[in-house]
């Protein structure tokens, strides 16, 4: 599977300069000096790690740059690492996905999770392919998928700002009132989604009721096209409205 993209790769640079205006890789197609962020988590036994990774192209000809963070955290313990280098990537069949393998993947004793090596002595590495242009699918080194469920892939994101307002539960749904900026977010299923659901019914008295959180959060594709989401990456207050 990996000669099959690497034959791609070799057969799409012979292509027509109109052509190639075509291929391309929206997500990683950013301006020099600036850096694309996604954000994810994997479910293991033990607990979930969390995946920030940072992507930076290079100008034609030259290197493109990763760094990755990866926290693990459970009920007992948490640790985590920082992984930077040089990134590769291979068009697929349709030229609309992308794969990405990142290279020199720094030693992680705690888990290996998504991440493959072709034999002890060479460096780890780790896979993802593309879904649209805001979203890394994490795959083997083969390239195909290990999940396609939004809630454990790595989604591009906004820079990160803190919210404070008030939560509510609708049905299956979660929303969001900023008060300082008086915006209404929709909350999707990732960052702190499962505790906010469950802090929600434990504080709620009433139906529809507001409940005041403050925490720090960014933005993400919506499952709606054109529109943004809001994802809750980190609490620092429930319930006590300071007002």
């Amino acid at each position: 599977m990996r000669k099959f993209f690497c034959l791609l790769l070799v057969m799409s640079a012979c292509v027509s300069t109109e052509q190639e205006k075509t291929i391309l890789f929206p997500i990683l197609n950013i301006v020099e000096d600036e850096w694309a962020t996604y954000e994810g988590r994997w479910l293991t036994k033990g607990g979930t790690i969390h995946f920030e990774l940072s992507l930076k192209t290079g100008p034609l000809g030259m290197d493109s740059y990763y760094v990755l963070r990866e926290s693990f955290r459970s009920d007992s313990l948490s640790h985590g690492t920082t992984s930077h280098g040089r990134y590769s990537t291979f068009y697929g069949s349709n030229n609309k996905e992308v794969g990405i393998c990142l290279r020199d993947l720094g030693r992680y004793e705690y888990s290996v999770a998504l991440r493959y090596q072709k034999s002890q002595d060479m460096p780890e590495e780790m896979f993802f392919l593309t879904r649209g242009e805001s979203e890394l699918l994490p795959s083997d080194d083969s390239f195909k998928p290990l999940t396609t469920d939004r809630r454990y892939t790595l989604h591009k994101r906004s820079k990160q700002f803190t919210v404070e307002g008030y939560l509510t539960l609708e049905n299956d749904s979660v929303s969001f009132f900023e008060r300082n900026t008086r915006e209404r977010w929709r909350v999707t299923d990732l960052g702190e989604y499962d505790q906010l659901r469950e802090l929600y019914n434990r504080l709620a008295r009433e139906k529809y009721e507001g409940i005041y959180l403050k925490g720090l959060a960014y933005s993400v594709s919506d499952t709606i096209p054109g529109e943004q989401a809001l994802v809750i990456k980190r609490l620092a207050a429930v319930g006590n409205d300071p007002d």
